[in-house]
């Protein structure tokens, strides 16, 4: 709301700006309008893009997986718990992610869909900061680097799937 204000406001400012003599003001705020509605525009992108959940196939490279459907929605249910509140209980995370293979994870992964995640807040936030997002992106927004490096010992090119988050 407030870039919207501001834009509005370096706008209205344009026609004053003929009628001075000022060679600062003639040139400044144009620019400084230019570079509000710049940046209303880049947060309505941001805002409005979607996170695209990024279609994981079982690798036949790898072990089949060894659990069923209920198993994997339990897993991706003790990770969403361990990820909904501030603060993210790292050891849930890891112990929920434990000797589980590639394909395991695949599962694991669709059976968690897309839930309720506010970037900002990093937690479930609100419907005003928050979207639905997939698992991955709720790990790469939890965790640091080093732990999911950590994670990828387990799960080999688990995070590296390309997705924008």
């Amino acid at each position: 709301m407030i870039p919207l204000i501001l834009s509005s406001m370096a706008l209205s400012a344009i026609p004053i700006v003929g009628k001075t003599q000022s060679k600062v003001a003639k040139y400044a705020i144009p620019v400084l309008g230019i570079v509000v509605i710049g940046g209303v525009a880049y947060v309505g992108y941001k805002y409005l893009k979607k996170d695209e959940p990024p279609k994981l196939n079982e690798n036949p490279n790898y072990d089949k997986s060894t659990i069923n459907q209920v198993q994997a929605l339990s897993i991706a249910d003790r990770l969403y718990a361990a990820m909904v509140i501030s603060g993210t209980d790292e050891e849930a995370i890891y112990e929920a992610l434990t000797d589980l293979s590639y394909n395991d994870f695949v599962k694991v992964y669709e059976a968690f869909g897309r839930r309720q995640y506010s970037k900002f807040w990093g937690n479930e936030g609100d419907p005003l900061t928050s979207d639905k997002h997939h698992l991955i992106t709720w790990l790469t927004n939890e965790l640091s680097t080093e732990e999911i490096k950590a994670i990828e010992k387990t799960i080999p090119n688990l995070l590296s799937v390309g997705v924008g988050t």
